[in-house]
């Protein structure tokens, strides 16, 4: 699949989730104002930046599901892949452009997962609990996919997802530790969040190697 075409059915998904949130939050709005604020007498205030950040999250797991399993023609698909970092294999073997590119996209839809839920939740902020919920969504989008032959259940692919969501995560945590004032040293916090990018400098150190040793001329060919 091309970039390109990624891109377009992207855009059709995201048009669904925009649709999907609209009807979400009027039915919400009207649960708020009717029952809450009326019957309920209810005196908590909205919270609009809260809305905003849910209604994001909201279009982009939608975008997700739509481009890992509804997209997909169901009894397509029934293999499994459970042999570790196979894909890479490919890659480094012969370059091959199509697992390349799907490692990278794999990697980059679970970024805004990671990214979204320490701004969603509280408790996310710590490090193995959206970590663990990131690893629990690929794992979910992967049975689902077997069980509906929708997808290749592979390893690789959990792997791949669960760093796109460790990554999201150290990159929102740059500014979600230096916005805490006098909570802690500044060393402690450089420390910290030089922890948190371990991730991302494993995954640009791995595929510098691949472009500078296994064909960076042919990097054209992958756009």
């Amino acid at each position: 699949m091309r970039i390109s075409s990624i891109i377009h059915m992207a855009s059709e998904y995201f048009l669904l989730g925009i649709a999907g949130v609209f009807i979400g939050i009027s039915i919400f709005l009207i649960v708020y104002f009717l029952i809450y604020k009326k019957i309920m007498k209810g005196t908590k205030k909205l919270n609009t930046s809260k809305i905003l950040l849910w209604s994001i999250f909201l279009i982009y797991i939608v975008m997700v599901f739509g481009a890992t399993f509804i997209h997909r023609i169901p009894g397509m698909y029934e293999n499994i892949n459970l042999h570790i970092f196979s894909s890479y294999i490919k890659v480094w073997n012969r370059f091959s452009l199509l697992e390349l590119r799907n490692l990278i996209l794999n990697i980059l839809m679970f970024v805004p997962f990671g990214f979204m839920l320490p701004l969603l939740f509280k408790k996310c902020q710590k490090f193995y609990i959206t970590y663990f919920l990131g690893l629990c969504m690929t794992i979910f989008i992967e049975v689902l996919q077997l069980i509906s032959k929708r997808g290749i259940f592979e390893v690789d692919d959990i792997i791949n997802n669960a760093l796109g969501c460790m990554i999201g995560y150290g990159i929102v945590m740059i500014f979600l530790l230096f916005s805490k004032r006098n909570k802690g040293s500044l060393k402690s916090k450089v420390l910290t969040l030089a922890c948190y990018q371990i991730p991302v400098i494993i995954t640009i150190i791995s595929f510098s190697t691949i472009f500078i040793n296994r064909g960076y001329s042919n990097i054209n060919r992958f756009f």
